[in-house]
């Protein structure tokens, strides 16, 4: 083989490591934006549960209170058995009043649990894709320095011969 024959062939490979590195940092780039993708989504997801959270505390003490209210109504209820029926009238009627938006909050901490749930199993879903791409891009990663070290020893061993 020729000293030009050898150039040649030097030359195409180190064209094919270029060719590999450029599409290796392709890849790279192509990765990163994905994992900001997916680093955005959960941290929308991490404020929205925040979110949830708060609101969930907030309504857990409308809930006591609705309670502590519930128990001084019927305090006074039991207070007030002697007095007139009008009166008997009106204490039931916010009894009533405070039964129904003790079912309503009730009502609206179902719900929120439930979106809670959903959130988290969404949450778990982002990690697991996650973990996907990780283990992907290793092994991308892996293949391609597996790829140049195969070419590298070809190039050591043809400048040898």
């Amino acid at each position: 083989m020729t000293v030009e024959q050898r150039l040649n062939v030097v030359e195409t490979d180190l064209e094919t490591v270029r060719q590999l590195l450029v599409s290796a940092a392709s890849y790279a780039e192509s990765a990163n934006r994905g994992l900001d993708r997916l680093t955005a989504a959960q941290a929308q997801s991490q404020s929205q549960v925040d979110q949830l959270t708060a609101a969930q505390t907030q309504t857990q003490s409308r809930v006591e209170q609705l309670v502590e209210s519930q128990t001084q109504t019927q305090t006074q209820l039991n207070q007030l058995t002697e007095r007139v029926e009008q009166f008997i009238f009106h204490s039931q009627r916010l009894v009533t009043q405070h039964a129904e938006r003790l079912e309503r909050t009730e009502g609206q901490t179902e719900r929120l649990e439930a979106i809670v749930r959903m959130l988290n199993r969404n949450y778990e879903a982002q990690q697991s894709q996650m973990r996907e791409f990780q283990v992907t891009t290793n092994a991308a990663l892996e293949r391609i320095d597996r790829v140049l070290d195969y070419l590298m020893r070809q190039s050591g061993g043809s400048g040898a011969g």
